[in-house]
């Protein structure tokens, strides 16, 4: 019996993990591309989210705030980039029956949307991965030096969600 595939709202990240690296999974790079980005988001949120500020001003907080907002969008727009994943898309649409002319032809057509849609999502997470790190330079202006580590360790991940 044909497993059927799960999106990551549906395992652990552990479960996730492993599947990325089994060869029997759908999740491949693009999805680990934009869970490395959100995971980038993700601590950017959190020194932004910090009460320590650059130099304590309204005006920081301001920014940080705005970023805040702007990161929290990044991040749900990766989270829903894995979650659509064309791999399973196209792993479904190759599992359709195909016992008439009429099957083959709906596969065949669902075949061709999954792979167009393939090359939409992964430039999707490169745009997305490049709004985190232009957000990546206000949190850094802003926010506090004890964070500055954080802040590099968001910017490398994103970075790395890019260039996946």
């Amino acid at each position: 019996m044909a497993r059927t595939p799960q999106g990551p709202s549906d395992i652990s990240l552990r479960d996730f993990m492993e599947a990325i690296g089994s060869a029997e999974e759908t999740h491949g790079a693009v999805s680990t591309a934009a869970a490395g980005g959100g995971l980038g988001s993700s601590l950017l949120l959190m020194v932004a989210a910090l009460p320590q500020t650059r130099s304590d001003s309204v005006a920081d907080r301001t920014k940080l705030i705005e970023a805040m907002t702007a990161l929290g969008a990044v991040r749900e727009q990766l989270i829903e980039t894995i979650e659509t994943e064309t791999a399973v898309k196209l792993f479904t649409a190759r599992n359709m029956p195909q016992a008439s002319a009429t099957q083959r032809s709906e596969r065949q057509a669902a075949i061709q949307l999954a792979l167009r849609a393939s090359a939409d999502v992964p430039l999707e997470v490169m745009r997305l991965c490049a709004r985190g790190l232009e957000l990546a330079a206000t949190v850094a202006a802003h926010s506090g030096a004890p964070a500055s580590a954080d802040v590099q360790l968001g910017v490398t991940l994103l970075q790395a969600g890019f260039d996946g």
